[in-house]
C-alpha cells in the first residue's frame, strides 16, 4: 500500500525539490563569491630590530653587536593587522625563534645570523623579510704585562722606543686591531656640568691603528709631534675588532724620556683644596700658579708659571744635585704656599712629593649701605633691600640665607653681583613685604668658599610694624560701665 502510493506520487515530489532549488539559486548573490582583482588586498610585511622600545631608538635592518647586548624585534604586516594572514613567526638561523609579533630577545652564538620574519596568508603562501646579525665579543687585551712598563725611566726616542702588549679574539671570528695612543699630558681639568669630572688634558703625539700587538716608535725629525728628551709621557692601548666593538679593558702607561749624562729633570704635582680652581673657566681670573726650584743653598735656579688647569710640570734639563720647590698662588692669597725637597740623578726625571695648596681662611661678610659704606652689626632695620658685601680670596663662594630658619633658597629674594675679579660678591636681598612684623626676625646667611670654609652669621631684624596698642585701664571701666547701665 504504501509502496503504490509513494511511487504514484513521485514526479511530484522531484519537480517541488527543483522548484525550491532553482528559486534558491535565484533569489542568492553567487556573483559575491567570484575572484575579483579589485577586492583583493596586498599584503606587506616589514622587519627590524633596535636595542630598546624607546620612540628614539634606531631602528635597523643588519647590525653587529655584543653577544651581551638583548635586541628587540619589531615585525609590521600591512595594510593593517586585520589584513588576512593565517599566521606568522620568527625564525633563527631557520630554527624557530618566537611565535611574537615584537619580543625582546638576545642572540649570544657568535657568527653571522639570519633572522626571518615570516607570514602565511590563507592560500598557503608565505612572505619573508631577513634581517642579517654578526653577533661577536669584544677582543681582549691583558692589562698587566706590558712595556714599557709604568714609570719606566731612561727611554730614548732616537734608538727607538719599543711598545708590547697581549690581546686577542676570544671567538676567532673577526681580525683585531688595536688603537695606540701617545700623550704629552698638561694637567688635569674638569668639564663644566653641574657634577665636575677630572680628565686629563695633553697634547696628542701619535694616533695610530695596527694590527700587531706590538710598536716601535722611531723618531722622525721632520714630524711636527715628537717625542722629546726628559719629558713625561703617556700611552694606552685599546684593541677593536673589525665589526667596531672596542675591548672591556684598556692598557695605560707612562714612561719618561732619558736626557745627557749631566742633565736631569723634575716632575711636580700641585693639587688645592678649591677643586673647582681646575676648571679653565675660572683660570681667566684666578691667576696662575708660581712654582719656584731653588738649589741646595736656596738660590734661585729657575721659576715657572703654570695655568690653574696644569696641576702637573716637567722641568728639565736641570743639574743632577738637591733642590727644592715652592708652589703659591700669588693672586689667591687665601692659599697657603708649600715647599718640597726632591733629589735629581743624571738621565732621569724625579717625580717629587705632592705641592698642596690649601685655603683656611672663610670668606668675610659687612653690611653696605645704599652710599657704599662697609661696616659691620648684628642688628639692622627691616628694608625692602639689604646689602651684604662678602669678600673671599681664595676662589668662588656662595651663600645660602634662612629667614627665621626657613631657607630661601628657592625663593626669588636676591640678585648677586660680583666685582671684577670675583674676590668680592654684593648680595642684594629683597624682602617681601608679607615678612613685615611688630615682632624681632632673624636673618642668617652662611657663606662658604670652594674650599669648605663657612662664615655664618645671624642678623636681628627689627620690627617694621607699630605694636597693637594694648586697652587701657579707664577705658575698660568706661566699658563696663556702659554695660552694666544696659544691664539696669
Amino acid at each position: 500500500m504504501k509502496k503504490r502510493l509513494l511511487g504514484k506520487n513521485t514526479p511530484f515530489i522531484l519537480v517541488a525539490v527543483l522548484t525550491i532549488a532553482l528559486s534558491l539559486c535565484g533569489c542568492s548573490d553567487s556573483d559575491q563569491y567570484l575572484y575579483d582583482d579589485e577586492d583583493s588586498v596586498v599584503l606587506q610585511i616589514h622587519a627590524e630590530m633596535a636595542t630598546s622600545y624607546e620612540i628614539d631608538s634606531v631602528r635597523v635592518r643588519e647590525d653587529t653587536v655584543s653577544s651581551k647586548d638583548t635586541l628587540v624585534f619589531i615585525g609590521e604586516i600591512s595594510p593593517s593587522r586585520q589584513a588576512h594572514y593565517r599566521e606568522y613567526y620568527w625564525t633563527l638561523d631557520g630554527k624557530d625563534f618566537s611565535n611574537d609579533m615584537n619580543f625582546r630577545k638576545p642572540v649570544v652564538k657568535p657568527g653571522y645570523h639570519e633572522i626571518c620574519f615570516v607570514v602565511m596568508d590563507y592560500y598557503g603562501d608565505s612572505l619573508r623579510d631577513t634581517l642579517q646579525l654578526w653577533v661577536t665579543n669584544p677582543p681582549i687585551i691583558e692589562p698587566q704585562g706590558f712595556i714599557p712598563a709604568v714609570g719606566s725611566q731612561g727611554l730614548s726616542p732616537k734608538e727607538g722606543i719599543s711598545f708590547a702588549w697581549h690581546g686577542y679574539d676570544p671567538d676567532s671570528i673577526s681580525k683585531v686591531y688595536y688603537r695606540l695612543e701617545i700623550r704629552e699630558p698638561k694637567g688635569l681639568a674638569y668639564t663644566y656640568d653641574l657634577h665636575r669630572e677630572l680628565y686629563t688634558s695633553s697634547n696628542p703625539i701619535l694616533d695610530t691603528l695596527i694590527e700587531t700587538p706590538y710598536f716601535t716608535y722611531w723618531d722622525n725629525p721632520k714630524s711636527y709631534h715628537r717625542l722629546e728628551n726628559l719629558k713625561f709621557y703617556t700611552w694606552e692601548v685599546r684593541a677593536v675588532n673589525e665589526f667596531g666593538l672596542e675591548s672591556d679593558s684598556l692598557i695605560q702607561g707612562a714612561f719618561f724620556t732619558k736626557g745627557n749624562r749631566n742633565e736631569g729633570g723634575i716632575q711636580a704635582f700641585i693639587r688645592f683644596s678649591n677643586e673647582s680652581l681646575y676648571d679653565r673657566y675660572y683660570s681667566s681670573y684666578n691667576g696662575r700658579i708660581r712654582l719656584d726650584i731653588l738649589d741646595s743653598l736656596s738660590n734661585p735656579v729657575t721659576e715657572r708659571e703654570l695655568g690653574l688647569d696644569s696641576n702637573q710640570t716637567v722641568v728639565s734639563p736641570l743639574k743632577p744635585g738637591r733642590y727644592k720647590l715652592i708652589a703659591s698662588l700669588p693672586k689667591l692669597t687665601d692659599f697657603n704656599p708649600d715647599t718640597v725637597d726632591v733629589v735629581v740623578l743624571p738621565r732621569e726625571i724625579a717625580i717629587a712629593d705632592t705641592l698642596r695648596l690649601s685655603d683656611t681662611i672663610p670668606p668675610s661678610s659687612r653690611i653696605l649701605t645704599p652710599e657704599g659704606l662697609l661696616f659691620d652689626a648684628d642688628t639692622l632695620d627691616f628694608g625692602d633691600t639689604l646689602r651684604f658685601y662678602f669678600e673671599d680670596h681664595g676662589g668662588d663662594l656662595r651663600q645660602d640665607v634662612f629667614w627665621n630658619g626657613q631657607d630661601l633658597r628657592g625663593f626669588d629674594y636676591r640678585n648677586t653681583v660680583y666685582n671684577s675679579d670675583h674676590t668680592a660678591d654684593t648680595v642684594f636681598i629683597t624682602l617681601p613685604k608679607s615678612y613685615k612684623s611688630w615682632t624681632h626676625q632673624l636673618l642668617t646667611i652662611n657663606a662658604y668658599d670652594y674650599s669648605g670654609n663657612l662664615n655664618s652669621k645671624t642678623y636681628v631684624i627689627k620690627p617694621s610694624l607699630k605694636m597693637p596698642e594694648p586697652e587701657t585701664s579707664s577705658s575698660s571701666t568706661n566699658s563696663s560701665s556702659s554695660t552694666g547701665g544696659n544691664d539696669e
